[in-house]
C-alpha cells in the first residue's frame, strides 16, 4: 500500500530562507483570488513575508516534505476594536498542485484551527473568491459559515455613455419620498 504522501508532511513556522518560494505560492494565490488584476510581483511578495518572519502578531507557517515546500498558511491574529475580542484572520492558505487532493489542505486548516485555540484566538475567519471551489469546500468541512458578500461593479468614466438609462439618478436630480425612483421595475427574488 502507498502511503499518502500528506501525512509526511511536517508543518513549522516560515523562515527567511523560504521567502522565494512562498513569494510564488503567493503569486498565485493572487492570480486565483484577483484573475482579473493580480498582483504578480515577487518584490512585492518578498518584502510582505521578510516581515512576516519575525511578526510576533502572525503565524505564518509552511509545510515541508523532503527538504520542499508544498504548502503555506498565514494566519494574523486580529482584535475588534469594539469588543476587544482576538481572532485569527486567515491571510493566505495554498498547497502545492501535487498535494492537492491528498487531504493534506484539510490538515493545514485544522493545524490553523489548532493554532487559534490554543493562542487564545475566539475564532478565525477568511476570504476567497467566489469562483475558488477547492477553498470554499475546505471551509464548509470545517463548519466555516459565509458572513459577508461583496459585490463589485466596474464603472464607466464620466461622459462615456451615450444614454443614461437610469436618468432618475443623475446629480441634481430631485425627488420626494423615501427612496429615489427606480430605473426598472422592482423583482422579488424567493430563498
Amino acid at each position: 500500500m502507498v502511503e499518502n504522501p500528506a501525512g509526511q508532511v511536517v508543518l513549522r513556522r516560515l523562515r527567511a530562507e523560504d521567502v522565494p518560494t512562498i513569494a510564488r505560492f503567493e503569486c498565485e494565490i493572487a492570480e486565483i483570488s484577483f484573475p482579473e488584476d493580480p498582483v504578480t510581483d515577487l518584490a512585492f511578495y518578498e518584502r510582505k513575508l521578510t516581515q512576516a518572519v519575525s511578526d510576533p502578531k502572525s503565524e505564518p507557517m509552511v509545510g515541508e516534505t523532503g527538504g520542499r515546500i508544498v504548502a503555506w498558511a498565514w494566519i494574523g491574529t486580529r482584535e475588534n476594536f469594539i469588543t476587544h475580542e482576538r481572532y485569527g484572520e486567515l491571510r493566505s492558505f495554498y498547497v502545492a498542485e501535487d498535494f492537492r487532493g491528498t487531504g493534506y489542505a484539510l490538515r493545514l486548516m485544522r493545524a490553523c484551527l489548532d493554532y487559534c485555540a490554543t493562542h487564545g484566538l475566539a475564532r478565525l475567519m477568511g476570504r476567497t473568491h467566489a469562483a475558488n471551489e477547492s477553498m470554499q469546500a475546505v471551509y464548509q468541512t470545517y463548519g466555516f459559515e459565509a458572513k459577508h458578500v461583496t459585490y463589485e461593479r466596474k464603472v464607466e468614466p464620466a461622459g462615456a455613455r451615450a444614454t443614461a438609462p437610469d436618468a432618475a439618478w443623475a446629480p441634481g436630480a430631485v425627488w420626494r419620498g423615501k427612496h429615489p425612483p427606480r430605473a426598472r421595475p422592482r423583482r422579488r427574488f424567493a430563498g
